[in-house]
């Protein structure tokens, strides 16, 4: 077979009802512009206690490797580095939570992309189905049936870019496409530069990897010669799961210790890497272009920001 130009590497924990979707998400004929040789998917099955059947594998056909991890770890991390290594395309998107969804044009447009000067680091932002950031629509009742009736009612998935209708940006992606983000979850670079930033650091260990996946964006960014390229118009969309972080949210104290999740992670990132955790603020270039739904979301942050300043 040939080589593909991009190898998607998921990682699935218990995911059975959410990993068929993010899978048709990232192939064609959802994404567009790109042919079906060219991607190539990896879903590492992480120690889930009820993995997706393999009645479903099958209708994915040869497109499609799924991997049972020998001995998983609480933290993705190294499952992530195994895919990397067993990745054939010449660029990987580690996919650090299974349950994201893809609008259509990620990866054409990475593609176009791909061809620039230095090391492109290609990133996207992170939206939640849902009326408002997952933590906050959860403890209000959002769920799983509601989600399945969200996108019954756009049909999806004929037209994938309707997911910017029934979603709102994550936490770590509140300004959107204008300011800065905290971390991707479809980050795409060269295989070859993925090695040798030494992939995801496997000693955050925590559950779920604390911020792991922080940890990764933020070197990304600051490695010599990467370039970094948010793609407008784009964006992957977390379907609810009963997830370490994303659904139930990091600011509640939780244990004997009273700490919240998120001091639990940044104490990790302080004790790992030497330095406190903060945001990028490297700015990135803006690639591609708006179709009438981006628009509307791009108004939306735009509406968000503002409320935010007067508040």
């Amino acid at each position: 077979m040939a080589r593909p130009f991009v190898s998607i590497i998921l990682i699935a924990y218990d995911m059975a009802r959410e990993i068929p979707r993010t899978v048709q998400s990232f192939l064609p004929p959802y994404q567009t512009g790109i042919g079906e040789d060219e991607v190539e998917i990896l879903v590492m099955e992480n120690g889930s206690s009820e993995p997706v059947p393999q009645s479903v594998r099958d209708r994915f056909g040869h497109r499609v490797r799924w991997i049972d991890v020998e001995d998983p770890h609480p933290s993705p991390a190294r499952a992530l580095n195994q895919g990397a290594t067993l990745a054939r395309g010449e660029w990987v998107c580690p996919v650090i939570d299974g349950a994201r969804m893809a609008s259509p044009g990620i990866l054409a447009k990475a593609s176009q992309a791909a061809r620039l000067d230095g090391e492109p680091v290609i990133a996207t932002l992170g939206y939640h189905l849902g009326p408002k950031p997952q933590p906050i629509s959860a403890a209000q009742g959002y769920n799983q049936d509601e989600e399945d009736r969200l996108l019954a009612a756009i049909r999806w998935p004929q037209d994938g870019y309707r997911l910017f209708d029934i979603a709102a940006l994550g936490l770590s992606a509140r300004a959107g496409w204008l300011g800065p983000i905290a971390e991707s979850n479809a980050i795409i670079l060269r295989k070859a530069h993925y090695e040798r930033l030494g992939g995801y650091d496997e000693r955050f260990d925590l559950p779920g990897g604390g911020i792991v996946n922080h940890d990764f964006f933020r070197r990304c960014l600051e490695a010599p010669n990467s370039r970094y390229l948010l793609l407008l118009g784009e964006g992957t969309f977390h379907q609810y799961h009963d997830g370490v972080a994303t659904s139930k949210g990091v600011d509640k104290p939780t244990g004997a210790d009273g700490l919240t999740a998120w001091e639990r992670y940044a104490a990790q990132y302080r004790l790992i890497t030497g330095r406190d955790y903060a945001v990028p603020e490297i700015a990135p270039i803006l690639f591609g272009s708006l179709n009438e739904l981006g628009a509307r979301a791009l108004v939306r942050c735009v509406a968000a920001l503002s409320k935010e300043e007067n508040s």
